[in-house]
């Protein structure tokens, strides 16, 4: 029997498992896990199940809405969409088609959607061979020690304060000086109780001083032979040193170590932050197209 219910956090699991067998048509199940554990889903998420089994999701956020599961299971895809469509109410909407997803395409046509015009989804990939990291003198990789959460935790809080993050300078003076990151604890604990999460891919850059200048957590899953980097990040006071796009040839080596394939990272150009992107093509990604996004435009 298949019912739909709000997202509750122990349905993580149970998404990134059906994530794993629609990869690479939709999220990757690594960074599916750090968007749940961090509460990053819309506020409006929903559930599809047939008994425990969580078969797909749809989530409803600022005139987007999000499906998943329709090529696996084209009744629940179908439930979710008519939700999704109930809840976003007569508005302008927008949702992304990841490539091979026919069913969910298919379902957005029936509903009214066009494919949008240029933007599409995209993403950035590297194969996981080629050349490894260069790190500045007297800085190292490793990964997180036991006992170091407090530092973990003061490391990412520090490298994603919004008014220090490298905004384009057009929108840097509309960031809240006094706004910080809402990364805690419970969102650790959550993020290692993911699916895929390895401590030993759960990696900090160690400065000369000892301190920690750098994090970065590879999700890499060997059914796919891909991993996620997600997310990447680091300190102010040690910016414009090569330490992103180190970090993301750090993931590459890791993930070649384990016979992995490549690695993903859910980036794009983006004209307000164009940092991610940049380090990212400086380390050897590439773009790729993953999808398309479909509009549907409010008839009232």
């Amino acid at each position: 029997m298949l019912r739909l219910r709000p997202w509750r956090r122990q349905d993580t699991i149970g998404a990134q498992r059906l994530a794993r067998e629609l990869w690479p048509s939709g999220p990757h199940p690594g960074g599916l896990g750090w968007e749940a554990a961090t509460d990053q889903l819309p506020r409006r998420t929903v559930v599809a199940l047939r008994g425990r089994r969580v078969v797909g999701w749809a989530g409803v956020a600022r005139g987007g809405i999000r499906v998943r599961g329709a090529s696996a299971d084209a009744a629940a895809g179908r439930r979710l969409l008519e939700w999704a469509l109930r809840a976003a109410g007569e508005r302008d909407l927008r949702i992304p088609v990841a490539s091979g997803d026919h069913a969910l395409a298919a379902l957005v046509a029936r509903a009214g959607f066009v494919p949008e015009a240029g933007d599409p989804v995209t993403g950035m990939v590297r194969d996981a061979r080629g050349d490894g990291p260069v790190w500045p003198e007297g800085y190292r990789v490793r990964p997180v020690r036991r006992g170091e959460d407090a530092a973990r935790i003061a490391v990412h809080r520090a490298a994603w304060r919004p008014a220090d993050m490298p905004w384009a300078p057009h929108v840097r003076d509309r960031v809240d000086p006094a706004a910080t990151s809402g990364f805690a604890a419970a969102h650790l604990e959550r993020v290692r109780g993911a699916l895929l999460f390895d401590p030993d891919l759960d990696l900090v850059v160690e400065a000369p001083d000892g301190s920690l200048a750098a994090c970065a957590t590879v999700w890499w899953d060997p059914r796919a032979g891909y991993a996620e980097l997600e997310p990447v990040g680091v300190v102010p006071a040690h910016r414009r040193r090569g330490l992103a796009a180190a970090l993301a040839r750090q993931a590459c080596v890791e993930v070649a170590r384990r016979g992995g394939r490549g690695v993903f990272v859910d980036s794009r150009p983006m004209d307000e932050y164009p940092a991610p992107c940049a380090a990212y093509l400086k380390a050897g990604f590439t773009l790729v197209e993953r999808g398309r996004h479909h509009v549907r435009r409010a008839t009232t």
